[in-house]
């Protein structure tokens, strides 16, 4: 311990920072100078052999790793690491799979945003960047590169490989202004790559970023497609916008003058399909619209077969012409058209709309008004839609167009009164659904109608007047859209519409009750259609509107008709109640028992709403043929349907059907358990007296007409109905005759027959009358009561009743031959 102390204090003394710095730096330092104040370790490294033998070396490292091999890892320390081996192997799968596949994938490239602010377009239409990586190109390096390739592939519709080709070629572009037109033509097929080869959404971006290209054909291209897009995502109002814009700016493109034209008349079809559609669908009235009534997407790439010089001009038509525009709006009045109405030309590049409308207004000698929504929270808005920037060309056009385009540019709706003011919507600022409706479809049909004017010879024709007929009919004009149908199917008997027009003309007109009407409508469809795929419905139909009309054996002939060529097993189960429903209409009851039991054979659902119903016409069919029992059974089978199976009116009829038979059956416990156990108060005024005669009826029978006058008291003095009224005094006097009290029976119905009006009702009571006054001894007044009965339009039965009574009269008064008389019916 004494010698370590020593040592220390022996130690040379460690210099301070200051005085270790304080001298020069020798970058040059033998080994002794770097040692010093170490030299014990530097002795040590000195005598120390410079190399070493491979064998002491080994023995070294043997012996420096002998520690080391002696260290075992565990089971458990082995088993968590080929857990770790094992899960990490599988993450990077994991992370590697998309990879590995993304060469069989169209990604787009990464495309330089552009500031929506720095260009002349709508703000409603935002630019959307498409973000992604660009993968290594799917078309080998080793192939051929130029736009022939990429066209063979897409027009081959290997869309995968045209998108590779496209996109190296637009990657092989350099930057800047000069090759920026170039760069959005390949951009435009890539996008087209992208939508045919299913990716939506992709060449939707695509399309949005084109849409502000400084290239007229390019933007009016994507446009187009955008309208497209947006019309398969159902959103008709932006379909409509970027067809306008496709419109206004069409005109300026240097090109084959039939493609503009061509292009011009599907944007304009485009335009007020979007319209209608919008229309129907706010209305839910699209469901059961044709497809075919809808112009289907046609190819407009203007860009096919042009060699590189034709294609840079085409890329550059229009940009100089749009330059007129770009300081202010020009509009001029065109001279000397030859035409009634004037024509105007309209270059706008960038400028508001509601600088354009002001100006174009107070050229053409009108006013404008803003139409804007009363909720306060929405002005910040609609004074936005007013700085919406638009850019067209319209060389020749008149005011009505100009304004249309313009105001359609931006998502707005016009229309010019007769007073020559303008008023200007906003389709998605409205307060009342109703007037928003009205308003589009009055737009709808104003661009349908100049359609019709403008392309009268286009094959699209009867789609537009289909199209009238569906308006119409939601506008409520059922006559005018009738009117549109059958101008469909008689001036264009050959279109593909001509059946459809038909159906929907016969279905208005049986809702206007106009069943002949709609049964000649059905069977024109019929003979000159029978190969529609409707065939069996429309043959239904016309057996319901043959039916209606009060053909009732012809109707039954038509369903036998339906229910035996066995289109579908929905179309017999309602023919077969339709001619079960017929045949007990013209009291052939064994016919409709037999049709409505075939209907219960195939209609096996309950919930069909006819099938509870059926039930109850086949409880009254068998009441007709006095099988009590079953009518009985049928009458409760329909009456244990769940809530609302049967119509409120049509239950409290099954009801009364079913307390009649029980009464027939004389099963009167049960008839009047089911009058107290119903819920009377879910039952109208009318059908509440019902309920109340039919149980003082079962109390009467029962013997208890004491209970029968309690039950009926003295409501009859209050009700309204003349007829409920004299029927409830009607059942009162049988009451007091079923006591005995015939004098007062004999007063009530005298006072009930000067008040009741003509009818069946009334010669009940007279009949009654006259056996009262037989049973009191007035026999000349049952006589009297018997003539003027029978010289009314009576039944057969109150007939032979009343001769019967007479008879028994003059036998009374003993005057045989007037008697006999009667009984042979010669009074």
């Amino acid at each position: 311990m004494a010698e370590e102390e020593q040592k220390i204090k022996n130690k040379p003394e460690v210099p301070s920072d200051s005085d270790l710095f304080a001298t020069e730096v020798h970058r040059n330092l033998s080994e002794r100078e770097v040692f010093v104040g170490d030299e014990d370790f530097y002795r040590l490294l000195a005598n120390s052999t410079p190399t070493t033998s491979v064998r002491s070396s080994a023995q070294a490292k043997r012996s420096l790793q002998g520690p080391i091999r002696r260290k075992r890892f565990s089971t458990l320390q082995k088993a968590f690491a080929v857990g770790i081996i094992t899960i990490g192997a599988m993450l990077l799968y994991a992370v590697l799979k998309p990879l590995l596949w993304s060469s069989n994938k169209i990604s787009t490239p990464t495309t330089q945003q552009i500031s929506p602010s720095a260009l002349p377009v709508a703000d409603s239409i935002q630019v959307v960047q498409v973000q992604g990586q660009q993968p290594a190109p799917l078309f080998p390096s080793t192939q051929p590169l130029s736009l022939d390739v990429a066209r063979d592939f897409y027009l081959q519709n290997d869309y995968a490989q045209a998108y590779a080709v496209y996109d190296q070629l637009h990657q092989s572009l350099t930057s800047g202004a000069k090759g920026e037109l170039l760069r959005d033509f390949l951009q435009f097929k890539m996008a087209l790559c992208l939508n045919k080869a299913g990716n939506s959404e992709q060449a939707n971006s695509l399309f949005r970023t084109l849409s502000q290209s400084r290239s007229p054909v390019v933007r009016v291209v994507a446009n187009y497609e955008l309208s497209l897009l947006q019309v398969q995502k159902k959103q008709y109002i932006k379909a409509r916008t970027m067809a306008y814009q496709a419109i206004a700016m069409v005109s300026v493109v240097d090109f084959d003058k039939d493609w503009i034209l061509s292009l011009q008349r599907d944007c304009q079809f485009l335009v007020a399909e979007c319209m209608t559609r919008n229309v129907l669908l706010l209305c839910d009235a699209d469901e059961d619209i044709q497809s075919m009534l809808w112009s289907s997407s046609v190819d407009i790439d203007p860009f096919i077969n042009l060699d590189e010089a034709q294609l840079r001009s085409l890329l550059n038509s229009g940009i100089e012409q749009l330059k007129e525009g770009l300081l202010s709006p020009q509009i001029r009045k065109l001279e000397h058209q030859g035409v009634l109405l004037p024509r105007w030309s309209v270059i706008a590049y960038g400028a508001s709309v509601e600088e354009l409308l002001a100006r174009f207004v107070a050229n053409a000698g009108l006013d404008i008004s803003w139409i804007q929504s009363k909720i306060p929270a929405t002005e910040p808005a609609g004074n936005a839609v007013r700085k919406r920037p638009v850019s067209l060309y319209l060389p020749s056009a008149t005011a009505h167009q100009a304004i249309e385009v313009a105001a359609g540019h931006v998502g707005l709706l016009s229309h010019i009164d007769e007073k020559g003011i303008l008023t200007i919507h906003n389709p998605a600022d409205y307060s009342s659904l109703s007037e928003h409706l009205h308003l589009l479809t009055q737009d709808a049909v104003s661009l349908w109608r100049n359609i019709l004017l403008t392309f009268h010879d286009d094959q699209r024709v009867p789609n537009a007047h289909f199209a009238l007929g569906l308006l119409h009919t939601q506008e409520g004009q059922p006559a005018s859209a009738i009117a549109e149908y059958k101008l469909v199917a008689n001036q264009f008997s050959q279109a593909a519409l001509a059946p459809y027009a038909l159906l929907n003309s016969s279905k208005l007109k049986a809702e206007l009750h106009d069943y002949s009407g709609a049964r000649e409508d059905l069977t024109q469809l019929v003979e000159q259609y029978p190969e529609t795929e409707f065939y069996g419905q429309a043959c239904l139909n016309l057996a319901d509107a043959t039916k209606n009309a009060g053909f009732l054996n012809e109707a039954i002939r038509l369903y036998r008709k339906v229910y035996n060529l066995g289109l579908s097993l929905e179309l017999q189960i309602a023919s077969a109640f339709g001619a079960g429903r017929c045949s007990y209409e013209i009291r052939d009851y064994e016919a409709a028992a037999k049709w409505l039991v075939k209907y219960f054979k195939l209609a096996n659902d309950p919930t069909d709403e006819d099938y509870y119903s059926a039930y109850f016409l086949l409880g009254k069919t068998n009441l007709a043929l006095g099988s009590y029992q079953q009518a009985s059974l049928a009458f409760q089978y329909a009456l244990k349907g769940p809530i609302g199976s049967l119509a409120r009116e049509r239950y409290a009829e099954t009801v009364s059907a079913l307390v009649e038979t029980q009464i027939q059956l004389e099963d009167f416990v049960e008839a009047l358990t089911l009058l107290e156990t119903i819920d009377s108060w879910k039952f109208s005024t009318k059908e509440s007296i019902e309920i109340l005669l039919l149980k003082s009826k079962v109390l009467r029978l029962m013997g208890l007409p004491d209970g029968a006058i309690a039950v009926l008291g003295d409501n009859a003095e209050y009700l309204p109905d003349s007829q409920l009224k004299t029927r409830m005094s009607f059942e009162l006097a049988n009451c007091y005759i079923a006591k005995g009290d015939l004098d007062f029976a004999h007063k009530k119905l005298t006072d009930i027959l000067i008040s009741a009006a003509p009818g069946p009702l009334l010669h009940e009571i007279a009949l009654k009358l006259a056996e009262i006054c037989l049973d009191i001894g007035q026999s000349s007044q049952t006589i009297t009561v018997c003539l003027q009965l029978l010289d009314s339009e009576v039944s057969p039965q109150i007939e032979q009743k009343a001769l019967k009574m007479q008879a028994a009269a003059y036998n009374q008064q003993k005057n045989f031959n007037n008697a006999v008389l009667a009984l042979v019916g010669q009074r």
